[in-house]
């Protein structure tokens, strides 16, 4: 067990664990709370630690310290319309998005940049497969390179990436999206994206206050709610149900 090792045996069991875990993130994109357990489990017992020694959010806390100058950086998300918890590695400057990642050729680029302005304009920022093969403004470069099974790998692998979350037969934003282009959906995207009035960070489904429309995280509305009664934004008496 680790707590019968050396000090420096100790800290290069944590330096091993931080680099594997951190790999694993970066490979992934986007891992749910089950996911990190499955993962976590092997690579703790590789370097012959145990679950209480390296607590999760304390792993993380620790992994960004490290990161952190290198404008990156793990991130809990909860997606609402998945009600699961992600934990999401992404870039925290602003990424231009036409250059998702240097491995995809231009066509590829452009498309996930067309991809997020329609989708971003959809009141559920949302497309279904159908319109995903039919995007409007893409160049005629680009339509010729981007065939029907192109697209179906682009999208799956980016779904895998956590950019996209699929449901049924549409594609929503996915935990990674709403860490890494958060900045660039609310600069392009002002009318539809806004920030949560009470945590400032970016609501996209969520609920809504029934006077001025309002978009607030449910999570941050009901610990408001415990001490207000009215609406952060309007201040009108809330009504809206929270379940």
């Amino acid at each position: 067990m680790i707590g019968s090792l050396s000090p420096q045996l100790i800290s290069i069991y944590s330096e091993m664990l931080k680099k594997s875990f951190l790999q694993t993130c970066i490979n992934h994109g986007s891992l749910s709370t089950q996911q990190i357990d499955q993962i976590l489990q092997p690579i703790r017992h590789s370097y012959g630690g145990n679950d209480e020694e390296h607590e999760l959010k304390k792993l993380v806390q620790e992994i960004n310290s490290d990161i952190k100058e290198f404008g990156q950086e793990l991130s809990f998300v909860n997606h609402p319309l998945s009600d699961t918890e992600y934990l999401v590695f992404g870039l925290t400057f602003e990424t231009p998005a036409c250059q998702l990642q240097h491995h995809y050729s231009e066509s590829d680029q452009i498309y996930f940049a067309k991809l997020m302005e329609c989708m971003a304009n959809q009141e559920d920022y949302a497309i279904s497969w159908v319109d995903m093969y039919n995007l409007q403004n893409l160049p005629a470069t680009a339509k010729k390179q981007l065939t029907k099974t192109r697209i179906q790998n682009l999208v799956r692998k980016w779904s895998l990436q956590g950019y996209f979350l699929e449901i049924e037969d549409k594609i929503y934003f996915g935990p990674r999206m709403i860490v890494e282009y958060a900045r660039h959906l609310k600069t392009y995207y002002s009318d539809h994206v806004k920030d949560c009035p009470l945590c400032k960070k970016v609501v996209l489904w969520d609920i809504k206050c029934s006077h001025c429309e309002t978009k607030v995280h449910k999570e941050c509305i009901r610990t408001f709610l415990k001490r207000n009664s009215n609406c952060p934004s309007c201040s009108q008496l809330w009504n809206t149900p929270l379940n």
